[in-house]
């Protein structure tokens, strides 16, 4: 295997981390106008991953770092035509940003209005995650064949739309609120698990059929558009699938914890079926497969191919670590006893912590 294929699926390594992580944060987020009657349990809600959204975030910085230093002329393409997707989607990531830090900040009657903030940009910004890599899949107007400096984007962001991407956006977002569901049947105060746990049990067929139906669609598409055996990309659908049914089956009897592990493999389970769809292409063009953007095509040179693998077996395993310490630290603070602040707790404690 050569450095630029071998690059190809650490990235998809680290975005399925991110999606595993960033998940149920986005989750969290579908579920607090419903899961919370009133303002203070919606910030208890949110206390359930106010110690780790931001370290989650990390692993986006970490994707689209590496997927710029690896393969510039994928990210180049990708972002020329997503740009005004990627330009709403960083909006909605800053507003959710905003929500976290602004809303135990600010007066009691503009608490609503940040919680309001958080769930809309929790629902769209998988959704543009979900539209904009299936894309990659179905099929762009690309030239695989242009000139470097040349122009390879050659259609509109409305090109990026189509039933299978539609599709994949609503997949995670049903993916993500379950995901996020059975979180909370683990992590959420006492007063509001056997809430949480409820709702999962109400989401958890319905995601698992919408999930299904985009593994189906993804081995169909992949097989028609990107001429890939069906068996390859059935692997990793049919691991997904089992593992999404799995979940609905462990939420329905109310194991949290076991449903929680079997929609993460469920997560990681999407980005491996879309990535080996892809292979040994990164964008599949509408134009004809042949002209479709290789890996090889679009990776870096050898040199910086190899510095970047000799950098990242130093800091992969530092940034892992940090990444466990966190959980275990942070999360455990919420596990020995003592309540989640409230919101109105929490705007105290930071006014305290202003002065």
């Amino acid at each position: 295997m050569s450095l630029a294929a071998l690059w190809y699926f650490v990235i998809g390594a680290f975005w399925a981390t991110y999606l595993v992580l960033e998940g149920f944060d986005f989750g969290v987020g579908m579920m607090l106008p419903v899961d919370g009657r009133d303002e203070d349990e919606r910030g208890e809600l949110l206390e359930t991953i106010g110690p780790v959204w931001d370290a989650n975030e990390v692993w986006l910085l970490v994707a689209g770092g590496l997927t710029f230093a690896a393969f510039p002329v994928w990210y180049g393409t990708w972002l020329e035509g997503a740009y005004l997707a990627l330009v709403v989607l960083i909006v909605v990531l800053l507003l959710r940003i905003l929500s976290f830090e602004w809303r135990g900040r600010v007066s009691p009657r503009w608490r609503g209005f940040w919680t309001k903030v958080n769930t809309t940009a929790s629902i769209l910004a998988p959704l543009i995650w979900g539209v904009a890599l299936t894309a990659l899949l179905a099929g762009l107007p690309v030239e695989g064949g242009a000139k470097i400096g040349e122009d390879r984007y050659l259609g509109s962001v409305l090109d990026f739309f189509s039933p299978y991407t539609v599709l994949g956006g609503l997949s995670l977002v049903a993916l993500f609120l379950f995901h996020g569901a059975v979180f909370l049947g683990i992590r959420a105060p006492e007063n509001l698990r056997a809430r949480a746990s409820a709702r999962a049990r109400q989401v958890a067929v319905p995601a698992a059929l919408v999930v299904i139906a985009w593994f189906v669609a993804t081995v169909v598409v992949a097989s028609g558009t990107a001429d890939r055996p069906a068996w390859v990309v059935a692997i990793p659908a049919a691991i997904g699938s089992l593992a999404i049914i799995a979940a609905a089956g462990f939420a329905l009897r109310g194991r949290d914890g076991s449903a929680f592990a079997a929609t993460a493999i469920t997560v990681v389970s999407w980005v491996a079926a879309l990535f080996i769809a892809l292979f040994p292409r990164i964008m599949v063009s509408s134009l004809g497969l042949e002209r479709s953007i290789s890996i090889e095509q679009a990776g870096s040179s050898q040199y910086t191919l190899t510095v970047m693998t000799i950098a990242a077996v130093v800091l992969v395993p530092v940034i892992i670590l940090y990444q466990w310490w966190g959980f275990r630290t942070l999360m455990a603070r919420l596990g020995r006893g003592e309540p989640p602040l409230s919101s109105g707790q929490a705007g105290l404690a930071s006014g305290r912590g202003d002065q």
